[in-house]
């Protein structure tokens, strides 16, 4: 029974140390430049939790925060692929997709995507520092209320923001 325990115990311990190889994460600030003149230019926030298949591709889930008009928050599903072994300056691309939603009461979230090129660079501690250009399509609907002496007007602005994006961020 001894030995069944132990062998347990350790069985685990190399488990965990085999998972902790493989997860990583990352958190990327960023911005971009419009591609549509009424489109504002947005601040990104973003973190993300990866689980690595093999040496160059790697799957993960990520949320954050996107300032347009208003405040959205996506949730996305994300894969990555590194392009070679790791080396000074190492290539990759990833593609986020999910939907993004608004916390305020009269807007609505919607589709976002990332398709995203860049680079990484390695880092003492297994830390990447990286940077990324992509394009980022978000949708969002807002509730517009005009009011004067006469009337009093609803309507729903349909609003696709297509930024080429571009972040900085940190793996570890």
């Amino acid at each position: 029974m001894k030995q069944f325990i132990y062998i347990l115990f350790l069985s685990i311990t190399f488990i965990s140390v085999e998972a902790q190889n493989k997860i990583s994460f990352t958190t990327t600030v960023g911005t971009g430049i419009s591609m549509d003149i009424s489109s504002s230019m947005p601040f990104t926030w973003q973190v993300l939790g990866n689980y690595s298949l093999t040496e160059r591709l790697s799957f993960g889930a990520g949320t954050g925060m996107t300032f347009y008009e208003k405040m959205l928050i996506p949730v996305y599903g994300n894969i990555k692929y590194q392009f070679g072994r790791e080396r000074k300056f190492t290539p990759y691309a990833e593609f986020a997709a999910g939907y993004s939603f608004a916390p305020s009461k009269n807007a609505t979230g919607g589709i976002f995507m990332n398709p995203s090129f860049g680079i990484q660079y390695p880092m003492k501690n297994k830390k990447k520092l990286l940077l990324a250009i992509g394009y980022e399509l978000q949708k969002l609907e807002l509730l517009k209320k005009q009011t004067d002496n006469y009337f009093h007007k609803e309507f729903k602005e349909q609003l696709s923001h297509p930024p080429v994006s571009v972040r900085i961020g940190l793996s570890f």
